[in-house]
């Protein structure tokens, strides 16, 4: 099976109790695996019994540690786990071993990488240019998608077009948008064996936009904040975030050149071949622009800026599938190309 994993990946070392937003008190329920569940039924001494106390079922059935406020039960407050420490890593539940590490299977590939809403995976993702590392694991994977291998090829384009020299953020998240939409027609129609050749004219030319006839950037920037805002808020701090975004927007805060392009090619990265299962690339090229807009906006309004704000974004929209359908459906049906256009100008 090939694989695909950022440079950065192998980098990431959980900060645990130095870490300032530990995900073992994010208020996200803790699912236990069916293999660890089956071990925490066996398991002898008081620690032992005191799991079993704790794992409940949830509505769908899953064997889950509850939250004692916003945390686990077994979190002490060192900030440590202490299934971990009286057991070892290999005992917590395979969710608690893997975070903040996703991992999505296309076929015969498989993409791995670091969730944005960790702060030191943030720290890595925003530290780095994206560049991925390809290798090989035991296995063949499932059938090949048939849009996955033009998607790869046009993810690269898409992701070129975020380091062209010579042009300004903003000019190279407009041209994502422009290469985006040609592609996502070419795969309304069905012609996929012209996607090659769009690529390679993205290759060898850069489109530059006049923003006079494009909608006024502050409404837009309002109406994107107001749909966040209709989304499931799952920490308190991010709706004060938005609050705090439209008492802002008559302040433009410049687009961060290196942080905001690697923000915009993680989220190209772990979001773009979703169209190889549904046919949407459009929408994640939009969701790119706006993850990267929106945290740039908001970055004024929080002492630790933009890596936080970004870190944030991706806490409240990737940590819940709800929120990405809704996101989702907001960019085909509530925003336009031209609105999004206007987002990424400046």
């Amino acid at each position: 099976m090939v694989t695909n994993t950022p440079r950065y990946y192998a980098a990431f070392r959980c900060l645990a109790g130095a870490c300032p937003h530990t995900c073992c008190a994010a208020g996200w329920e803790i699912p236990v695996d069916p293999d660890t569940s089956v071990r925490y039924q066996t398991l002898s001494g008081p620690l032992g019994e005191r799991i079993r106390t704790f794992v409940e079922t949830d509505p769908e059935g899953v064997p889950c540690f509850p939250l004692r406020g916003e945390s686990c039960p077994f979190l002490g407050q060192e900030g440590l786990c202490h299934i971990h420490i009286q057991l070892g890593e290999e005992a917590p539940p395979l969710i608690c071993r893997t975070h903040p590490r996703f991992c999505y299977d296309y076929g015969p590939l498989r993409e791995r990488g670091l969730c944005g809403s960790c702060p030191e995976a943030a720290r890595l993702i925003l530290g780095e240019n994206m560049e991925l590392t390809a290798g090989r694991e035991p296995g063949d994977g499932e059938d090949l998608p048939p849009l996955l291998p033009p998607l790869l090829k046009a993810r690269e384009t898409a992701l070129s077009l975020l380091t062209v020299e010579n042009a300004t953020l903003s000019q190279r998240l407009q041209a994502l948008l422009f290469f985006a939409n040609e592609v996502q027609v070419l795969l309304d129609d069905g012609q996929t064996e012209a996607l090659p050749q769009l690529c390679e004219f993205y290759e060898e030319e850069f489109p530059l936009l006049s923003s006079e006839n494009l909608p006024p950037r502050q409404e837009v920037l309002k109406k994107c904040l107001c749909i966040l805002e209709g989304l499931s808020i799952l920490c308190p701090q991010w709706q004060e975030l938005l609050s705090a975004g439209k008492t802002r927007l008559g302040k433009p805060v410049p687009l961060p050149p290196h942080s905001g392009e690697r923000a915009a090619a993680y989220f190209l990265y772990r979001h773009w071949l979703r169209g190889a299962w549904d046919g949407d690339v459009l929408s994640w090229a939009e969701f790119a622009v706006l993850g990267t807009v929106i945290s740039a906006h908001l970055s004024p309004c929080h002492p630790e800026s933009f890596p936080e704000t970004f870190r944030q974004f991706c806490q409240e929209l990737e940590h819940s599938e709800d929120n990405m359908t809704a996101i989702q459906n907001a960019l085909w049906d509530k925003l336009s190309l031209a609105e999004m256009l206007s987002v990424a100008a400046w």
